[in-house]
């Protein structure tokens, strides 16, 4: 079966369209500057940086992590950040990146502030995000998480998605300076 890539201008368009979008509780939308010290409260707490592979964020990484504007995505790896709001307030944001427009592929990916997890949203969330990448296009969606992200994988498992690799000790983790073991979960828009 042929499979045709994702068009850059449809997947935009598409996405475009369907923000901010709404769930049961949530607001997802592009960040803005004014959302600085928000990103930087929950992005940089002691512990959150764990499970992102990355070092705490620089004034500057902020700054153009917030910077606003419409999300591009024009060649593979182009990813869209979506802040997550709850009740007007973000409380955390989720990645859709297109990893293959050939092979119609995202990858998606969150991160909630602490006083705000256990309460479903990153659920919620990425369940919004997923119906968003089907409609963008995507055969397949990969959440890669450390092994020892017990809350992120139980996201993924309750998106349908089931493990399809685990690279052993594949990458140093700068937060900690330990190798980290790596799952790749997915689920196929057909499988969904």
């Amino acid at each position: 079966m042929r499979v045709e890539p994702i068009a850059p201008a449809d997947a935009m368009r598409t996405l475009r369209d369907a923000l901010p979008l709404r769930t049961e509780r949530l607001v997802l939308r592009t960040l803005r500057p004014d959302d600085l010290e928000a990103v930087r409260a929950y992005r940089n707490a002691p512990g959150q940086r764990r499970w992102t592979y990355n070092r705490d964020q620089t004034e500057a990484e902020l700054m153009a992590w917030t910077a606003g504007g419409a999300p591009v995505y024009l060649r593979d790896g182009d990813a869209a950040q979506l802040g997550i709001e709850l009740d007007g307030r973000l409380v955390g944001d989720l990645m859709l990146r297109i990893t293959s427009l050939a092979g119609r592929q995202f990858e998606l990916g969150w991160m909630i502030a602490a006083d705000a997890q256990g309460k479903g949203i990153a659920t919620e969330a990425a369940r919004a995000a997923l119906r968003l990448a089907w409609a963008m296009g995507a055969h397949r969606v990969i959440a890669d998480l450390d092994e020892e992200n017990v809350a992120s994988r139980i996201v993924a498992e309750r998106l349908g998605m089931a493990v399809e690799a685990r690279l052993v000790e594949n990458e140093v983790n700068p937060a900690t300076g330990e190798l980290g073991t790596a799952l790749i979960l997915a689920v196929r828009h057909d499988a969904a």
